[in-house]
Order: C-alpha cells, then sequence, then structure tokens
C-alpha cells in the first residue's frame, strides 16, 4: 500500500512541477466597470503584423476583424493563452505600448465597421509594460 502511496504522491509531483509558469504574469484580463456589455479588439500577439494597430499607429485595420470580443456589464474576461510572455510582446511594440480598442454596440458588418473607423465612435487604452504590471495584467474599461 505504502509503495501505491509513494507512487501516486511521486506521479503528482511530477505533474505539478511540469505546470510551473514559464513567464511572469498572467492572461490578459479585460474588466468591465460600466452598466452595459462592451465589445474590445486589439491586434493578437499570435498572429502576423500583430505590432500593427497598436501605438502610435491608431486607426483600426480596414477590414472588420473576424473576431471581436464583449464583457458584460461589472464583469471580466480573460482573453488569449495562459502564459503569455509579455515582456517579450511589450518589447515588440512601437513605442512599448499595447493597445485596445473598446465599442458600445457591435459592429456586425464591414459597412458598420467602416463608420466606426470613420467616426472613432470607440475608445482605446494604450498600456505600457509597468502599468500592465501595476494593473495585475488587467485593462479595465472605462
Amino acid at each position: 500500500m505504502n509503495a501505491i502511496v509513494n507512487t501516486l504522491v511521486f506521479v503528482s509531483m511530477a505533474i505539478l512541477s511540469s505546470c510551473v509558469d514559464k513567464h511572469i504574469g498572467e492572461p490578459l484580463t479585460i474588466k468591465n466597470n460600466s452598466d452595459q456589455r462592451i465589445y474590445y479588439w486589439f491586434s493578437y500577439w499570435k498572429t502576423e503584423n500583430y505590432t500593427s494597430y497598436h501605438y502610435p499607429d491608431t486607426v483600426p485595420p480596414a477590414q472588420k476583424p473576424v473576431e471581436l470580443f464583449s464583457v458584460a456589464p461589472h464583469n471580466a474576461a480573460g482573453v488569449g493563452e495562459d502564459d503569455p510572455d509579455w515582456e517579450k510582446i511589450f518589447s515588440e511594440l512601437p513605442e512599448g505600448k499595447f493597445s485596445i480598442y473598446f465599442f458600445l454596440k457591435l459592429p456586425e458588418t464591414q459597412s458598420e465597421w467602416e463608420l466606426v473607423r470613420q467616426t472613432y465612435d470607440l475608445v482605446r487604452k494604450d498600456v505600457t509594460y509597468q502599468e500592465h504590471v501595476n494593473n495585475h495584467w488587467t485593462i479595465t474599461y472605462p
């Protein structure tokens, strides 16, 4: 019986030690402090040309992104991978600032997206690495 318990303890320890974070920090969390659902988009670091659309290039892309995210009122949502390398991500961004775009209405069509781009009917936040660390990997709206 002791041999089985010892084996289980050894296997459990091996599994737990393999789950150690490789990078400092946590996944990105978006926190909505408003009374209405918000929608948001950012250029994701696992996509081609992710450094585009971050500060100082602060115009959203011409083509409506395939995926826009949302967060319910007074709620939070995690986004992206479990263990992002934030230091690397921020080091590759122009001006070292991560930009995220918030919308109060979901632009569902390309023409609605173009209207958002033309009228700047959005809120943009630009976050430095240090601000991101200080805010515990969370970007808050508003």
